[in-house]
């Protein structure tokens, strides 16, 4: 190899991989079987959990175990590495960590150090990560610092403030952490940054710049502000009276979305470096593609053909028919014109009618993080065969007129889609299919 990149390969790239961690609590197993059991934090949540504690219009919300999040990453990193990075920077690596080894990857956590036992060229390894808000909490903390409101009583931020605040930092952290010397970088598309991070990592493998990638999303957006922010843009539900169920893609009372936690993470290999290592693939990431709307700020365009748009720019990378599609891990906010505009693009791409799941009735919006959440849940419906069931969906809407995954669903063959859209028209499409079945998968059914 000559420079820094190998040529161009256009070769398959696999799973190997994964690590999850949301308001059900730390590790891929325990999320997706709290999942398929249908148990949910959601809950409002007390004043004097916000910095600093106000009152809310609303506060409803699943957010991640703070207690349990500080004990593990200092258990799992050194301090110069805890004591310099946020909350969401934590909850990023402890997510990644898992994956790495689920993939076989150990690194020695040295900063700059090889990556140790882990057959990988360290070189050749990239990090991408997606986030929206960001180290929002961690903003408001050292804005009370500074000032308190009974005495206005000016205090000084903290010395690594910055680097804590720094979006970037998910990425530069672990690299720090694992030794990876590849390309690292942080992406913000709003809710479609983890499926966008994902999306960049697929490219550098297909391209030849790198072996194995870390890729994914985080997000601890439960800060006073988000929260009256998409309040006074009315895009939260009210109903706190519900609990778990105020959280209800596509039924005809949906009132909004609930804002929740939490991180995923895909460790990706090209399938020659997989083999090489000896390690079996979990699924296949078999392509994507992601297209602005240029339309509106804050919707989709009602008729939803920009995110059918999309979802045909993905099918076309991965050279897969509409019908090779069996299961949707849909966006499924809860909003009201959301969960329309992405119903009838996907009814009107698939007649066929695939089953359709949608995480947030359970875990409520991850922003950045979820599409990478739901990434990792495509995933693990492939290895499985048991498609996610959609929870709290009382009353089916009639203008959503979809297939929705119930208890005791199986998946045999097929590709998963995993859909994504965003504030300001990022829409993303990722397409996966189980590991050894992606020649037979990509022809299957008709368009």
């Amino acid at each position: 190899m000559v420079g820094q990149y190998a040529g161009r390969t256009n070769e398959g790239v696999v799973v190997t991989g994964l690590g999850m961690a949301t308001s059900l609590g730390f590790g891929m197993e325990v999320n997706w079987e709290r999942m398929l059991d249908g148990e949910s934090e959601i809950a409002e949540n007390p004043p004097e959990d916000f910095l600093p504690p106000i009152s809310l219009p609303v506060r409803l919300g699943a957010p991640v175990n703070r207690e349990q999040l500080a004990e593990k990453i200092r258990r799992a990193v050194r301090r110069s590495i805890w004591n310099t990075s946020s909350e969401v920077c934590h909850l990023w690596i402890l997510t990644a960590l898992e994956a790495l080894a689920g993939a076989g990857v150990r690194p020695s956590g040295a900063e700059g150090g090889p990556a140790g036992e882990s057959e990988v060229d360290p070189t050749r390894v990239g990090i991408f990560v997606g986030t929206s808000a960001g180290s929002v909490r961690f903003i408001e903390q050292e804005y009370a610092n500074m000032y308190t409101a009974e005495k206005a009583v000016h205090r000084d931020v903290s010395r690594m403030g910055v680097t804590k605040y720094m979006a970037s930092s998910l990425a530069a952290q672990l690299s720090l952490v694992t030794g990876f010397r590849g390309e690292a970088f942080t992406v913000n598309s709003a809710c479609s940054s983890g499926a966008q991070a994902i999306l960049a990592a697929l490219d550098a493998l297909r391209l030849g710049r790198l072996d194995c990638a870390v890729a994914g999303g985080a997000e601890m957006p439960m800060g006073g502000t988000v929260l009256k922010g998409f309040s006074n843009l009315g895009a939260l539900s009210k109903r706190g009276d519900l609990g778990p169920g105020a959280s209800r893609p596509f039924d005809r009372d949906r009132d909004g979305f609930v804002l929740g936690e939490g991180a995923a993470c895909l460790f990706l290999e090209t399938e020659s470096h997989a083999q090489g290592r000896g390690v079996a693939a979990l699924a296949r990431l078999a392509g994507g593609a992601s297209a602005a709307e240029a339309h509106g700020l804050l919707s989709q365009k009602e008729d939803g053909s920009e995110i059918a748009r999309c979802i045909e720019l993905a099918l076309a990378d991965a050279g897969m028919t509409r019908g090779a599609v069996r299961h949707v891990q849909a966006h499924g906010t809860g909003t009201p014109n959301n969960d329309r505009c992405e119903a009838l693009a996907l009814s009107r791409l698939f007649p066929h009618r695939p089953t359709v799941s949608a995480s947030k009735a359970l875990l409520g919006h991850t922003i950045g993080a979820g599409a990478a959440i739901d990434a990792a849940l495509a995933v693990r419906t492939l290895v499985t065969g048991r498609p996610l069931p959609v929870r709290h969906v009382e009353r089916p809407d009639p203008e959503c007129d979809l297939n929705l995954a119930g208890e005791g669903g199986t998946l045999d063959g097929g590709a998963v889609l995993v859909n994504s859209c965003a504030f300001g028209g990022h829409n993303a499409a990722l397409l996966f299919t189980r590991a050894q079945a992606h020649s037979a998968d990509q022809g299957a059914g008709k368009a």
